[in-house]
């Protein structure tokens, strides 16, 4: 007995649509399916509605007229039902006995749980065949995810009016590569052009603190002003934990540098040298003692003091009056006074890593802090202690921070003449003990992540050590082209780039030298495709992907899916070109001529900006926001 207090309303079931397959009764001149006297439906509204009369037989509770499970039809002008057909009406029957009793409130729920269960199933279906894309491993480098060509403005800001109001507008470029925390980034401004006479020479020596999700100036500082010289260009870098900044002030005659608080802008202290060479105490008989900064980390700085001979207009000759200039290093916290000096040659290029200083010590003279004995000498920041320079290089190549130490590549102790032979990397840990060294298979630049130390050779062989190690994890031939003429390439990401991959390139020596001779009215040299980007997976050496780019762009950063080169040019009449590819399967999604300097990154933090050439920065975006 239906208890009516559970169930207070109940609709008639509506009336039975006949089966797609199902043949109709012998038409009749009202057409099939109506009654010959008034044409109107036999099944439609009305007393007795849900039950067929004219033209249709008793039939069985599923709505059908069955004979048995062989097939055989009891009437002419239906299709035989098969087995399979059978047992889905069965089964159709038994969820539509199983529905009716059920309350109107439980026929929803179930509903929205069939919902639910089919999207994870879509869900499911759709990660396990979709592209596949390697984690972010170094979040700190990773920019916006633009999968579509940016269409749309988030914010503009004019920076010629707040920070050079009274400088021509083409003499000021402006970069914000520098991040400061999540958003934010310090802008420099720096002099377009700085010869004598070419009306740039007093553009401002600006740093601003800006948030590139909002475009919000949070505050901006002449540091020029601050150290008493006129800015050509800044350098900046910021400590660890992005508290301080220690700002390089390049002028005409030698630099001078600042310590800045990143969340106020305030000038902390001042190390100056520049100023000396325009008539300052050390000034004497035409000759002045310069500063210049040769070496700045987030750590540490090493500047020379030269006495150089001035001409009438105040520029630098290319004499030095007395052969020698004395290196002073110095704590990034305190610039008053060097934690170590030393007399050296001229011709001595000292290699700042953090807190740690390589110098050659056949041209140091007179340490103030420990001897040297030839060779090349490592110098701690923090205390000043000079010791040689574990491993057995000779000349260094390059060097990177790694795993909270340094890696140094260079020519090894030997003779050897032959590719790589005599190449050696070494890797120090945060105090400069020896972790480990390891030859390397080519003289070459390595590129240096937390999960891998890669090198590549011309012939395409790639090889990876571990960063902890120095053991070979692998190595990878990717030069096998069918062409005798390509060359692979390092690839250093100009920026940094999101994930461990290993990049490495291919490109054919003419397509170089075609880049080199190009140009003009076909386009700015080195437009034209030529090069073979490949990326590595930094545990196996297996291809991730690989785009096609112009010889002349370089790969400057990646985002969760998404990777970008730019054209790079040495004019800035030539405006770069901006390249998105998947990181998937390398094809490109778009390109774009962004108005920036060609010698500073298109992102300022996460956010790609045009800077147009009236000072205005414009934060781009696409308009579609990437599921997380």
């Amino acid at each position: 007995m239906r208890d009516d207090d559970e169930q207070p309303w109940r609709p008639a079931a509506p009336a039975r649509a006949p089966a797609v397959w199902e043949g109709a009764s012998a038409p009749s001149a009202a057409g099939p399916g109506r009654d010959p006297g008034t044409g109107a439906g036999t099944s439609g509204a009305g007393p007795g509605a849900g039950a067929g009369t004219a033209g249709a037989d008793t039939t069985h509770a599923g709505g059908s007229a069955l004979a048995d499970d062989a097939g055989t039809s009891t009437r002419e002008g239906r299709h035989p039902p098969t087995r399979a057909s059978s047992a889905l009406r069965r089964a159709a029957q038994v969820v539509a006995d199983r529905w009716r009793p059920l309350p109107p409130a439980r026929r929803v729920g179930v509903v929205l749980g069939a919902v639910v269960v089919a999207a994870g199933l879509v869900a499911v279906g759709g990660v396990a065949t979709g592209p596949a894309y390697a984690p972010v491993a170094r979040p700190s480098f990773e920019v916006d995810d633009l999968r579509t060509t940016p269409t749309s403005t988030a914010w503009s800001t004019d920076l010629r009016a707040l920070l050079a109001p009274d400088a021509q507008a083409d003499c000021v470029g402006y970069d914000g590569s520098v991040r400061v925390g999540d958003d934010d980034v310090l802008v420099a401004t720096s002099a377009q052009g700085y010869e004598p006479y070419s009306g740039c020479e007093d553009a401002p020596g600006q740093l601003a603190r800006l948030d590139v999700r909002t475009g919000e100036v949070r505050w901006a500082t002449d540091v020029a002003e601050a150290v008493g010289v006129d800015a050509v260009g800044l350098q900046v870098t910021v400590d660890e934990a992005g508290e301080e900044a220690l700002v390089a002030v390049q002028s005409v005659v030698g630099s001078s540098l600042a310590r800045v608080d990143t969340s106020t802008g305030e000038v902390l202290e001042v190390l100056a040298g520049a100023a000396d060479a325009r008539g300052g105490a050390d000034a004497r008989g035409g000759q002045a003692l310069v500063v210049q900064v040769e070496g700045l980390s987030g750590a540490a700085v090493v500047v020379s003091r030269r006495l150089v001979d001035l001409s009438g207009d105040a520029s630098v000759e290319s004499s030095v009056a007395d052969g020698r200039a004395r290196l002073e290093l110095y704590r990034a916290d305190d610039l008053s006074t060097p934690t170590w000096t030393s007399a050296t040659g001229d011709e001595s290029s000292p290699m700042l890593v953090g807190h740690q200083l390589v110098v050659d010590g056949d041209g140091v003279m007179g340490s103030t802090r420990g001897g040297t004995e030839g060779g090349l000498q490592l110098v701690d920041a923090r205390t000043g202690r000079t010791r040689p320079l574990p491993g057995d290089l000779r000349t260094v190549e390059s060097w990177a921070e790694s795993l909270g130490g340094s890696v140094v590549s260079g020519r090894a102790d030997g003779d050897g003449d032959g590719p790589g032979e005599g190449s050696s990397v070494v890797s120090l840990d945060g105090d400069g003990q020896l972790r480990w060294s390891a030859q390397l298979p080519t003289a070459s630049y390595p590129a240096v992540t937390d999960a891998c130390i890669s090198i590549t050779a011309q012939d395409g062989d790639v090889t990876c050590l571990d960063p902890r190690t120095g053991d070979e994890r692998w190595t990878r031939s990717t030069g096998d082209s069918g062409r005798d003429d390509v060359q692979a390439e390092q690839v250093q990401a100009f920026f940094g780039t999101a994930t461990d991959d290993v990049l490495t390139s291919l490109v054919a020596p003419d397509a170089l030298a075609e880049a080199a001779a190009g140009g003009g009215r076909d386009g700015p040299r080195g437009s034209g495709e030529g090069k073979t980007v490949l990326a590595l997976d930094a545990r196996t050496g297996d291809v991730r992907w690989s785009t096609e780019l112009p010889v002349a762009s370089y790969v400057i950063a990646t985002s969760r899916t998404t990777g970008y080169a730019s054209t790079f040019f040495s004019s800035d009449r030539d405006s770069p070109t901006l390249i998105a590819f998947d990181l998937a399967d390398g094809r490109v999604l778009w390109s774009t001529q962004v108005a920036t300097s060609a010698f500073a990154s298109a992102f300022w933090g996460p956010t790609l900006v045009q800077v147009d050439p009236d000072g205005v920065v414009h934060g781009l975006a696409t308009g579609v926001e990437l599921a997380g």
